[in-house]
């Protein structure tokens, strides 16, 4: 026999998940764009300046020397990041429940996100987050470990995603 919920149960639910959430940093993988500034080589595997001046660039050099935009390199490495608000449990006894057991080691902290950034949650690279919200505190980056769990009840509109992270440096 299926239970039947007030709609104003899983407001206030979604009040108190709104109400701890943090601002967390989630950093994607690098982008390689080739350098506007030199002629790139496309003689072997890998693609690296031939130190010569690409006219039209931004800045000139002289034949030879490494490219000053690129570092003779012959791509310009980019990181792009979005800032997403979580919920993050810092304590293993106040986890939320997957459903499984897990065994994580101790350095693991746990998040709950709304489930519309589960897309960018799965494709970053990794996550900063600072300990406290003031910003002289240091700043911790984490991995995010296997994979996401998603985290409801059927009546509630809103979904959440669960995922935890391992601290890394």
């Amino acid at each position: 026999m299926a239970i039947s919920l007030p709609s104003g149960v899983f407001s206030k639910y979604n009040e108190a998940i709104v109400l701890f959430e943090r601002t967390c940093k989630l950093v994607y993988p690098e982008k390689r764009t080739e350098c506007p500034n030199c002629i790139i080589s496309t003689i072997g595997r890998s693609s690296r300046s031939t130190s010569i001046y690409r006219s039209g660039g931004d800045y000139p050099f002289p034949r030879g020397m490494p490219c000053p935009l690129c570092g003779g390199v012959g791509y310009k490495a980019t990181l792009s990041s979005d800032e997403i608000p979580m919920r993050v449990y810092w304590n293993r006894k106040n986890w939320v429940d997957v459903g499984i057991p897990i065994d994580v080691p101790d350095n693991v902290i746990q998040t709950v996100a709304d489930m519309t950034h589960m897309p960018k949650i799965t494709r970053c690279q990794y996550m900063e987050l600072q300990e406290h919200k003031i910003a002289s505190y240091e700043t911790f980056r984490f991995q995010r470990m296997g994979s996401s769990y998603p985290q409801g009840f059927k009546q509630n509109p809103v979904k959440y995603v669960v995922n935890f992270w391992e601290r890394r440096g």
